[in-house]
């Protein structure tokens, strides 16, 4: 029986890095078109219309965003200058720690607890027992391929999707950003060719309206606090989590706004009526967890 109560484990390995390497692709999408275009382009877009998965599409578009960096930073490894540092500071254990014989993909895996083999000890069962002084880059780019092969390599993108997911869900501006991204490609699709997802769509480009999960009212909520984004109304006492009322898309399905968890705000009647002309709109007005005012 799931617990009533929802937590996290969190490691914070590099989570504020890709958080904020995924916060600059979405505020500058220009830059990085061609790449994103293998997220959502030719016909990709078709593949986040099903309403509200639990992976949501932001989840996918973190996920697709981390896969690169991670790899980079697993196979860019400078060996000479840790072979160097090795020799130089042998005579000083403490310096060498983190040994440099442990990679970057190591250290992330030893902090999400992924069980794997050690650049060291793949060199001596890969590589005929050979000693990192002599391992050379396709080393490195072998034993990144068989922890990719392997699973591990999936399990640490995994973990850190989650955790980058559970930061920048509560930015409803980045959130705004990437469904306004996502609905520029949706209004490019009809989805009436598409047998397996036509039946997601009112007409072309724009998606059925479908009731708002329980588990989606309750996340937005209480990321919201209970209080409307737009005049910071209290509606905690007056909304329950579990009503539909006041659920808003930031991108409004007419304009292509999928039926996704971050796609979702929390309105007063007031400003959902004011917001009835279909323009993207959030805030950045959150409610304050302690009083921070300082006397200087």
């Amino acid at each position: 029986m799931r617990a009533s109560r929802l937590s996290i484990d969190l490691t914070f390995y590099e989570t504020y890095y890709f958080a904020h390497v995924v916060k600059n692709v979405l505020e500058d999408q220009f830059e990085y078109i061609r790449r994103l275009n293998d997220f959502y382009g030719d016909g990709l877009i078709l593949q986040h219309v099903a309403p509200f998965p639990r992976f949501s599409a932001f989840h996918a578009f973190i996920e697709f965003v981390l896969a690169d960096l991670i790899s980079e930073e697993a196979e860019l490894v400078d060996l000479d200058d840790r072979k160097a540092y090795i020799e130089r500071f042998k005579r000083i254990p403490g310096a060498l720690e983190p040994h440099p014989a442990r990679l970057p993909i190591e250290l992330a895996m030893e902090r999400f607890h992924v069980e794997h083999q050690s650049f060291e000890g793949w060199l001596s069962t890969s590589r005929d027992g050979r000693a990192f002084q002599d391992a050379d880059e396709n080393d490195v780019h072998d034993h990144y391929d068989d922890l990719r092969l392997g699973g591990e390599c999936e399990q640490v993108l995994g973990k850190s999707t989650r955790e980058v997911f559970f930061v920048l869900f509560q930015n409803r501006n980045i959130l705004l950003l990437f469904n306004d991204m996502m609905a520029r490609a949706m209004r490019d699709e009809t989805g009436a060719d598409e047998p397996k997802v036509a039946g997601y769509f009112e007409r072309p480009g724009v998606l059925k309206r479908v009731s708002v999960p329980r588990w989606a009212r309750r996340a937005v909520f209480f990321r919201d606090r209970g209080r409307c984004v737009l005049c910071d109304c209290d509606l905690s006492g007056l909304v329950s989590p579990w009503s539909e009322d006041n659920y808003d898309h930031m991108i409004p399905l007419a304009a292509g706004g999928l039926n996704d968890c971050t796609n979702i705000q929390l309105l007063c009647a007031a400003c959902n009526a004011k917001k009835a002309a279909g323009e993207p709109v959030t805030s950045s007005r959150y409610e304050a967890w302690f009083d921070d005012a300082v006397d200087y």
